[in-house]
């Protein structure tokens, strides 16, 4: 990946360091001090990579690989910064090279260690939120009045569409993260719906409406520079995905000039820039008071992910899915975020609390940080993980399927939660999360979402049990990441 963002920090601290250097008595220092990791991880598609160190003397570079050049001079005198480039691997096997950096009489050995491909997606369109088929059912179920409860979720969206057609776009410019999330929301969700009224009507003008929303932002933003905080990646992972999956839908309809695929495609990388500075962001800054597994670092993948899907960029999917140059892709998230018998939660969490249980959710932990959040944000972490597997099911890989070295696996959190949803009281089973009670339902943890659950965990009697409650209206319920959450499980025959 490149970390070229890096350079001042970098450059500045050589600096100072040989200033410091320069002022010893003793300046003739041929010790090499690396900046840089001593290993280095990269994923199959290679790159570009820094290489850092201080050395008060003459250095050289070289590498004992042909598949590792530099981007520079290979010797010189004083600190550097050296760009290398690793090539794609297609060697059949991850692959390790060596570069050698001499300051003096004094050596220093940094691995690259670069992966294989292990992730194959079959890139279908649409498939980020409803792939064409589970489109076409929906349609058919609706001309042929074959599910009361579909149909009157279509009339629902049909409405909120037809009052959509007369909205003017009017995009967020500014930098800030936070203010961009929530200046989307309504935009963002208008043209995920107009998208989908298309697919249900055949009537373009919500198809064009849609794209119009789209492109607006798209060339109103593809130039901004985001503040770097913890949440930029992830506000903008969720305040994008409606309008990723509004354009996936319309890709292949004949319904855009190649020259606006281009301005929104542009405008979509966004999602890498921002997701690879909050990666770097959070490892560096470990993971802000350690928190290690939590919603902002299953965001940043999934923001890669949808980008590489929408783009059909088998790297970017690669290295969000799993590579080892991501240290929270979603293999790993998916093993981290879930909780089993015995595990050790987050280190934020007060002393004595009762121990976490399998399908319990690491962000439980907000319950004592929030305060009273641990509901909420096991929620927004679970919604984040199912639409990131759910996007990978739609390519033909099953991550609901997917059961961890370690034994986690997505339907463990669906059955655990979704009786504290059912019963509507935060006080049961460990009693952890007592006292959430009131806030329940009410900050975005809409028990809608158990639909996805229901879609690929049909035979789980607690998630029947929720979803068959009454404790919602299915057909009204309704969220900005994923819209109507009634047509997730159109699938299922009830």
């Amino acid at each position: 990946m490149n970390l070229g963002y890096k350079h001042s920090i970098i450059l500045t601290l050589l600096l100072l360091a040989q200033m410091l250097m320069a002022c010893n008595d003793n300046a003739k220092n041929t010790e090499i001090a690396l900046v840089s990791d001593d290993a280095v991880s990269i994923g199959y598609g290679g790159g570009e990579e820094l290489i850092k160190f201080i050395c008060y003397d003459n250095w050289t570079i070289s590498s004992d690989v042909s598949w590792i050049t530099f981007g520079g001079p290979t010797e010189g005198s004083g600190n550097a910064i050296i760009k290398i480039h690793i090539e794609k691997n297609t060697s059949g096997g991850d692959r390790t090279g060596k570069l050698s950096i001499t300051c003096g009489g004094n050596i220093k050995i940094i691995e690259i260690r670069q992966s294989i491909k292990t992730i194959d997606i079959e890139h279908k369109h649409p498939s980020i939120l409803y792939t064409k088929e589970e489109l076409l059912n929906i349609k058919q179920m609706v001309e042929g009045n074959s599910s009361a409860s579909i149909t009157t979720t279509y009339n629902n969206l049909m409405k909120r569409c037809n009052n959509a057609l007369t909205y003017t776009a009017t995009p967020y410019t500014g930098q800030d993260p936070t203010k961009f999330i929530e200046e989307s929301y309504v935009p963002g969700s208008n043209s995920r719906d107009l998208a989908l009224a298309y697919w249900f009507t055949g009537d373009k003008k919500y198809a064009r409406k849609s794209i119009e929303i789209i492109e607006a932002w798209a060339k109103a933003c593809k130039d901004i520079s985001y503040v770097a905080d913890a949440g930029s990646a992830m506000y903008l992972t969720r305040g994008m995905y409606p309008m990723v999956c509004a354009y996936d839908m319309l890709i292949s309809e004949n319904i855009m000039s190649d020259e606006t695929k281009k301005n929104i495609t542009d405008w979509f990388q966004v999602l890498y820039r921002e997701g690879m500075i909050s990666i770097n962001l959070w490892e560096d800054n470990d993971y802000f008071n350690k928190q290690y597994y939590q919603n902002h670092l299953v965001a940043h993948s999934m923001g890669i992910l949808m980008l590489g899907l929408v783009t059909d960029d088998d790297e970017l999917v690669q290295f969000a899915i799993d590579s080892p140059a991501n240290p929270r892709d979603v293999k790993e998230l998916l093993s981290g975020c879930i909780l089993m018998d015995g595990d050790t939660p987050c280190s934020r969490e007060k002393a004595g609390s009762a121990p976490p249980v399998k399908g319990e959710i690491y962000d439980r932990y907000r319950h004592d940080t929030g305060p009273l959040k641990g509901l909420q944000y096991t929620h927004l972490t679970l919604t984040l993980l199912s639409t990131t597997a759910r996007m990978c099911y739609n390519n033909g890989l099953d991550l609901f399927a997917y059961t961890a070295p370690t034994g986690e696996n997505l339907r463990y959190c669906f059955e655990y939660y979704s009786d504290f949803y059912r019963s509507m009281d935060s006080c049961i089973k460990s009693g952890y999360y007592c006292g959430e009670t009131e806030r329940m339902t009410k900050a975005g943890d809409n028990p809608g979402m158990y639909e996805m659950g229901l879609r690929y965990y049909p035979d789980s009697e607690p998630i029947r049990q929720l979803i068959n409650s009454g404790t919602f209206n299915r057909e009204s319920s309704y969220m900005d990441l994923l819209g109507y959450t009634r047509l997730l499980s159109a699938e299922i025959n009830e």
